[in-house]
């Protein structure tokens, strides 16, 4: 099987009753590209499109399945899953350094990070990076070396790529607060 830079991004919900987002991206050497992207994990495994979905279900996320799913769509390799979502290799029991530097940093901007405790996404998110782990994308929390997990909040990061005064609007139930009539 061919490699190329190819990243699954994984908007997860902190609960299994709510969707989450996936985006599968693929560097061939002189672009990145959107292979597929899809509001659940349903969706993305089933190559449902979105706008035939009326309303996503949350679902528990199958590690195995994703990763095949995407490597059949790229017909290569995954080399990184990326997950907004926090992720420890110890419990997470409450805001941590880096959700307090980020907030910090962007609350101005809008993008504060939410506080995580024991419940959320606490098993989900154990149970999300243990189903990774087992399946050779262990948690990456210095460097990363051949196939990893990281954890990433994606907000600063467009905010600094698009050089935007703050976070930038994208949620559909939202709509109308963005654009007011």
């Amino acid at each position: 099987m061919e490699t190329v830079r190819a990243v699954l991004g994984i908007d997860a919900a902190w609960t299994l009753s709510q969707p989450s987002g996936i985006a599968l991206l693929a560097d061939d050497g002189t672009q990145w590209r959107l292979v597929k992207a899809s509001a659940s994990y349903e969706a993305f495994l089933e190559d449902v499109p979105t706008i035939e979905v009326l309303r996503h279900r949350g679902s528990v996320p199958d590690a195995d399945a994703l990763v095949e799913a995407a490597e059949r769509k790229l017909s290569s390799s995954l080399t990184l899953v990326a997950i907004d979502m926090p992720l420890s290799l110890e419990p997470i029991v409450g805001r941590r350094t880096s959700d307090n530097n980020i907030s910090s940093t962007y609350g101005a901007r809008h993008a504060i990070t939410h506080t995580p405790s024991e419940l959320r996404p606490g098993k989900t998110s154990d149970d999300l990076r243990k189903a990774f782990e087992r399946i050779g994308y262990s948690l990456a929390t210095c460097k990363i070396d051949g196939p990893a997990l990281i954890e990433v909040y994606p907000h600063p990061a467009i905010i600094e790529l698009a050089l935007a005064e703050k976070r930038l609007p994208y949620k559909v139930s939202k709509m109308g607060k963005y654009l007011p009539r």
